[in-house]
Parts: C-alpha cells; structure tokens; sequence
C-alpha cells in the first residue's frame, strides 16, 4: 500500500432545472478534489438534529454547535458520540456521523460538501425538488460519482487510506480517474484502497466493519518488519507484535510468518522470500476482510469455517464462505490462485468467477476474467499410513493421496488431536495439495460426507540429513607396526598420517604407495609438521604402503622413512540414505546426474523411477527434474520400515 495523505472526499449538490431529455455531460477524470472558494454570508444549509458533542468552525473559530444557517466556510465536526443533520432546500438532506468533519461551501455548480473524515449519509426523499431534475455529483480524488434524480440513499466513507461508496436506494455512475465508468446500483458499492477503485456487487456487498488488530509471528527462519514510515527493516520480535496499516513484512529464504485476525480462526501465511504490506482489517459480525498488498512470494490463506472471509489484494478480491484453503503466488503479470480446499469467489471489477478445490486461477492484466485450470497433486504425493520421513530444503508444497473418489472433507493439523488445523476444507479430487513445513510433523485425515474416515496418515519432515558429517571425517593414521584399517561410507574419507617428531628436522616427506607398486606414490606431501593430511577421495579403496621422512633445513634425509600400513574398506551398511549429486540448488538441465549409496535391502526409486544398485548398493544414473521449481526425490524403502523421502531442490533452467 502507497502512504497515501489523507485526502478530501467532496460532496457536490448540484441542483437545477433542466429539460428531461436533456443529457448530461460525462465530466473530465478528476486529478483532485479541490476545495469550493468560500463566498458572501448566504446560508446554504440548516444545521439540525445535533446530538453529543457537535461543533462548528467559523472564521477559524471553534463554537458549540447550535441548530441554524450554516454559510460557506462553516465546517461541521463531531466527536466520538456526536451527530448532526445538515437539510438543503430541495428536500435532501445529509447526516454526519461520529468522528466526521464536513466543510461547507459552493463554487459555480451550486453546493459542496468537503467530507473530511467520517461517514456521511445522503438522502434524496421521494418528491425532493418536485419539477425539476435532481443531480448528486460526489467528487473525490479518486473520480467522480453521481446520483440520478430517482430517490436514492447514499453512504460516504473516508478514513486516512481508503474511501467507501455505497448504494442503498436508487444507483450511481462512478466515473475512475482514468476515465472508466462502472454503475452500481442498490446493494452495490465502490470501495477504493492505495488509489484503487473496486465495484462490489450487490451479492458481495459488505457491512461497515470494524478496525481489527492482525498479528505476526515468525514461523520460521528469519523475518522482518518496517513501519510505515520508516525505511529500516528489523527483525520480528520472538513474541509477535502488532501491524499497523501500512506496515511492510518480509521473509528470508526457508522464512515464514504467521499473520493472525483478532478474534477469527483464519489464518494467513506469508511463505519464504515473500513481501507484503499490510493496508488494513476489518470485522462485523461473522465476516472478516483483509487488505494487503502482496508485493513478492507466496501467500496462504486458510478462510474460517462459518465466516464469510474476504481478502482484498491489488486487483483481486477472494471471497469465502466457509473453510477454505488457498495458495496465492505473486507472479509479473498477476496471480496464480491454487483452490486447495473449498470454494471462492474470484472478484475482478464486475467480473466474478468460482473457484474450488483443486483448481487454479491465471490472474494477469488490470481488468477481465482469469483463466481457470485444473490441478494435478505435488510431485511428491504421500499415501496412507503413518511415519513416512521427508526430508527437504525450499520444497514448496507435499500431496497426501486417498482411494476414495468424490467429495470428501480433509483435515491437516501439526498435532495428532488435530487442534491445531493448518487446512481444513472440502476436496473433490483424491488428493489435497498442502505447503511443506521446513521441520515438524504434519497429520492428516479423509471423512466422507457421511462422517466416516476414509483415510489418514502422518510424515515428518526436516532439513535434509545431509551426508557431510561422514565427509568431514578425518581419519588419523598413526606410524607403527600395527596396520590401520579405514572403513567407510558414501565415498573414500579424508585421512591425517601422524608421526613422530624429529628435533633436527625442518620438513616431513610424506609419500603413500599402492601395495605392491613402490616404484610410484600414489599420493606425496612435505610438511613442517608432525602430521600429514590428504583431502577426501584422494586415496580409493584398497591396501597402502606409506612412509615419513625426516628432512634437514637444506633437504637432505636425516634418515631413512619406515614403511606402514594402511587399507581402506568400503562398508556399505551406511544408516541413511546418501546423495551425492545433485547438490541442493545445483541449477536444473534436462538432465541431472543422480548418485548415491543406501543402506543395505533398500531398494531406492527416483522421481518415481526404480534406481539400480550396484554390489556396494551405489546408484549413478541420469534422471529428468519434474515440477516447478525442479526436483529429484529419491525414495527409499526397506522391509518393516517407513519410508523415506529425500528431495533436492534445484534453481530453474537459464535462457
């Protein structure tokens, strides 16, 4: 959301006598709202109906309000129990609301009222101005709205960053600043928010509601936080705080932030390397409104079950009513809109779409309709049954799977008592599609519409367990008579020959034959310590001869190196599935190359595709990515074992 100043919303009161074939002139978009020119002491409304506390401002002096003539320049405010009746000769008339301030003045077209905050309500009596052509021309910074002469029942809304219209009896014509007009009649509404103007139908006509607090909390990684008039981002406090319109959140890679509404079961999650602003939130009764601007990342919306839920984004409306759970991306051209559970409705201007559980929804462009899609499972798809493993770096989103066709309610909580739902709602495909928590246990479960379980299940997830405690390995091969014997997993470890030290010696030659191939050394290293180290994979599998010999200041052997032994034994009873390749973010081709070891009676399937193994259980075979972003899952199972999934994570192909 823009910091927009606090802008005037003006009520013009034009009347005047005219034929009734006569057609009214469209006027120019508006580029502001400009205040009338004050004129001679000529009364051009009469104060009436004051109650609490009421004031009036005249000559630049404030005065208790007392019922008579208000003149050009006058200005009516009200405090927070006040209200007042402002009555023109036509018969109209305007009601001021609590904590409002209304300028009074005229230029050339007749009367103008400066709503400066608060709510205002115009009134067009049935027989007002009988004879004669009654026009109403609500002028504000964001267009031009105006009112036949048929009876008719206004409502004007201003606060500091947003403007309501609505339409109680009769119909309007709102003409945006852009020249785009829209008509709204009884029932509908124009809502405008960052200097954005929205038609609301009368079947989503909403009810004043009432400013609510939205918390945020981290989720997870790193998040941050900058006021709405500051430019320093900071990191979130540990125990959540509350946003002020305005207020911009951001995420880190592998971040998440939780934003709760106060007294609502939705929730909303702003996903890894998102950004959004947050321009309000609103409640009345069972509905609940939101308003941000999503600016980058992913969005997940779980709509409360027995609310009516609106969520207002720049140039897209959601509707619920009910459980429903939503993923909505930031692309650049729009939004893709993915229905996990339940259903919406999609509001564009006048255009509105369905959109329910397992579809998706291609937002681009200003105006018109989205394109509306079915969607398929997440790559990686999990049947019933508990305990499966999943570990992952930046997967965006698992599938739980079922039999069962047709309707079906799911749930999915972090708790096994399921009191802390993360997506509830109805399905109509055998799966639902769900956000991949970084680490934790999710459980799920399937009831029919007759109540009974279909089906659940439970998996874990974490940060990949990756192989690099077993690389980082260095093993110490003491001299002496004693052959030491290395065994290893996954690939040849690093190894650290040690030795004693000479007292004349400035350096150590340290060279390593093949048994039974002394000409050569297969690996030779001078150091001016008492040990010797060669990095991981610089000596295979095998038996080894090595030796260590004293040097002086100018290279001479002070004496003769003793020979040791050494053999390394692959031991393929690792305890865990390894990966070697592809490395997490290695950048995506047509294809990647996979390798690996697992432990012993696994078998191992990648991207749903068996790999072989060889005697020592290795794998090394070439495999295509699938989904967006590109992923490898490797699958392993065992008997009388979960399974366990482990996905590498790659960036997108280049142009």
């Amino acid at each position: 959301m823009s910091n927009t100043c606090p802008w005037l919303l003006a009520l013009l009161l034009v009347v005047s006598g005219c034929d009734d074939e006569a057609a009214t002139p469209v006027p120019p978009p508006v580029e502001s709202a400009a205040a009338p020119d004050s004129g001679p002491a000529v009364e051009l409304a009469r104060l009436e109906g004051l109650s609490g506390d009421v004031q009036v401002e005249r000559g630049g002096k404030k005065l208790p309000a007392q019922a008579g003539p208000l003149y050009s320049g006058d200005a009516v405010e009200t405090g927070a129990s006040g209200a007042a009746t402002l009555s023109f000769p036509d018969g109209r008339s305007v009601e001021v609301g609590a904590d409002a301030r209304v300028g009074v003045g005229q230029d050339s077209g007749g009367v103008v009222l400066t709503v400066e905050r608060g709510i205002v309500l115009s009134r067009v009596p049935a027989g007002a101005a009988a004879g004669k052509k009654v026009s109403l021309t609500l002028l504000t910074p964001f267009g031009l709205t105006r009112v036949g002469s048929e009876p008719s029942e206004v409502s004007v809304q201003v606060t500091k960053d947003s403007g309501r219209v609505e339409v109680k009896l009769g119909a309007i014509e709102f003409v945006a600043k852009d020249g785009k007009q829209l008509r709204a009649s009884e029932g509908d509404s124009v809502e405008v928010s960052a200097g954005r103007a929205e038609l609301m139908l009368k079947g989503s006509r909403w009810v004043e509601l009432s400013p609510i607090d939205v918390t945020v909390r981290v989720g997870s990684g790193r998040a941050e936080l900058r006021g709405k008039d500051t430019k320093r981002w900071r990191s979130v406090r540990a125990d959540g705080e509350v946003l002020s319109p305005g207020d911009g959140v951001r995420t880190r890679t592998g971040g998440s932030v939780d934003l709760a509404l106060k007294d609502s079961s939705s929730q909303l999650t702003l996903g890894p390397s998102a950004e959004m602003v947050l321009e309000g939130a609103g409640q009345g009764g069972t509905r609940d409104e939101a308003r941000m601007d999503l600016r980058q990342g992913r969005l997940g919306l779980q709509l409360a079950q027995g609310r009516q839920s609106r969520v207002v984004l720049a140039g897209l409306t959601l509707e619920g009513d009910g459980a429903s759970r939503l993923a909505v991306r930031r692309t650049g051209s729009g939004y893709l809109v993915d229905a996990q559970t339940g259903r919406v409705t999609l509001v564009r201007g006048e255009a509105r779409q369905p959109l329910r559980a397992g579809e998706r929804a291609i937002v681009s462009g200003e105006t018109g309709e989205a394109r509306i899609e079915s969607l398929g499972p997440a790559p990686l798809l999990l049947g019933a049954g508990d305990g499966a493993e999943v570990y992952h770096q930046d997967m965006p989103e698992v599938a739980f799977g079922w039999e069962k066709e047709g309707e079906v309610t799911v749930e999915v909580a972090t708790d096994a008592e399921f009191s802390k739902p993360l997506l509830t709602g109805t399905v109509f495909q055998p799966f639902v599609n769900v956000p991949a928590p970084a680490r934790g246990t999710l459980f799920w479960r399937v009831k029919g519409k007759d109540g009974q379980e279909v089906a659940k299940g439970s998996a874990v997830f974490a940060p990949e367990r990756l192989g690099r405690d077993l690389d980082r390995v260095r093993n110490v091969v003491p001299e002496g008579l004693e052959k030491t014997t290395i065994f290893y997993q996954d690939k040849p470890p690093a190894v650290t020959f040690t030795y004693s030290e000479e007292t004349s010696a400035a350096r150590y030659r340290v060279a390593v034959y093949r048994a039974g191939a002394l000409d050569t050394p297969v690996a030779e290293r001078t150091v001016t310590e008492a040990r010797a180290a060669l990095d991981a994979g610089a000596l295979s599998e095998g038996s080894y001869l090595w030796s260590v010999t004293p040097l002086s200041e100018t290279g001479e052997q002070l004496k003769g190196g003793r020979m040791n032994k050494l053999e390394l034994v692959y031991d393929n009873s690792v305890p865990m599935l390894l990966v070697s390749q592809p490395r997490q973010g290695q950048r995506s081709a047509a294809k990647v190359r996979a390798t690996g070891v697992a432990p012993v009676n696994a078998r191992v399937s990648i991207n749903g595709r068996p790999a072989s193994l060889d005697g020592k259980h290795r794998f090394d075979t070439w495999v295509e990515p699938v989904g967006s972003p590109p992923l490898l899952m490797f699958r392993m199972t065992r008997p009388g074992a979960p399974d366990v999934h482990t996905v590498r994570t790659l960036k997108e192909r280049g142009p």
